[in-house]
């Protein structure tokens, strides 16, 4: 049975990597419309929407839904049917339906994490982290919202393509935090001036901004992250030292009762 399961499971994967290639080849303009393509796509949301009919068959609605995966891949094929919308008629290629649908037809690819081995656990460990996180990356969301309208004040007028408004702002803010043009936004404000006091005061201010959110909040965050992504891992070594601590303990014991 184990066996069987296995291969099912493996032929399953085969068929989720082919249809990925499938809607890979698609994306290409060449092939967009292509109707081999089209009907080897539908073809496997049939094959898909049969493996689901078949398990709700032999494994009855209340055991298969009881099952996290189960109601994932369920999930996953029903959002994969308006894909057949797109063959029972045209679609203009400038409206916004045929994207909605093209993006349908990308959700099976979503399938591809259920085999991915300790997914479990990963998962686990991310809903961890993110917990673990919150408090760091609520102060860098703060941080970066001071910050973008200290800088919009001081140089909307001089940079208004980096800091025009807040909005904007707070996005160049945030390059600057994961260290992405941190010498080019500077220089483009340098750039406009003579003043030696002012070229000074820009690098200083933005050298500033990127040690505190690049260097200090963005290191802190991951940090925490990965902390607790790793989290498993150290309890499991803890348990083992904990296991041996108490061999050796007990070896101990019997060695001082002999003597």
């Amino acid at each position: 049975m184990l066996k069987r399961l296995f291969l099912s499971e493996r032929a399953m994967l085969t068929a989720i990597i082919i249809n990925a290639v499938v809607i890979f080849a698609l994306y290409f303009p060449e092939c967009r419309n292509n109707e081999w393509l089209l009907a080897i796509d539908h073809a496997f949301i049939v094959f898909f929407l049969i493996e689901v009919i078949v398990k709700l068959v032999v494994l009855k609605p209340k055991a298969y839904f009881g099952t996290a995966w189960n109601r994932f891949d369920f999930i996953i094929v029903m959002g994969s049917l308006p894909v057949f919308l797109e063959g029972l008629f045209p679609v203009p290629e400038a409206t916004g339906l045929l994207i909605l649908l093209r993006l349908f037809r990308l959700v099976r690819l979503v399938r591809f994490l259920r085999f991915i081995p300790n997914i479990e656990h990963v998962m686990l460990g991310l809903g961890r982290a993110i917990k673990a996180s919150v408090f760091v990356l609520m102060a860098l969301i703060f941080m970066n919202f001071m910050l973008a309208i200290v800088t919009c004040h001081f140089y909307a007028d001089v940079a208004p393509q980096y800091f025009g408004n807040p909005l904007v702002s707070i996005y160049s803010i945030f390059q600057l935090f994961t260290l992405e043009g941190w010498n080019e936004i500077p220089a483009a404000i340098v750039s406009t001036t003579d003043s030696r006091v002012m070229i000074g005061m820009t690098r200083f201010y933005f050298a500033i901004v990127v040690v505190l959110g690049g260097i200090f909040g963005m290191s802190l965050a991951n940090a925490v992250f990965i902390d607790e992504m790793m989290m498993d891992n150290n309890e499991e070594l803890e348990k083992k030292v904990d296991l041996l601590t108490e061999e050796i303990r007990a070896l101990r014991e019997g060695l001082e009762n002999r003597k």
